[in-house]
């Protein structure tokens, strides 16, 4: 992931959304687009980093999940 100054204060503002709702228990969700999916939130040059093997993506979703929604659906929260 390739950020600008702007493009942090966008991800920050998404993920403090979704730390306000969890907090709150419920289960929101975040999506940014690229242009040619109708969005303006994700760039699609192609910046690589040195390999050449990079795809631009065009849909990103984040999820917030709560302990509920998680122990539901066998979300294994453990940090290796």
């Amino acid at each position: 992931m390739h950020l600008d100054s702007e493009g942090v204060d966008l991800l920050v503002k998404e993920l403090e959304y979704i730390k306000t709702k969890l907090a709150e228990n419920d289960c929101p969700h975040s999506h940014l687009f690229s242009s040619e999916w109708g969005g303006w939130e994700l760039s699609t040059s192609r910046v690589m980093d040195g390999d050449d093997k990079g795809e631009p993506i065009h849909h990103l979703k984040i999820f917030g999940w709560n302990e509920e929604w998680a122990d539901k659906h066998g979300f294994d929260r453990s940090i290796e």
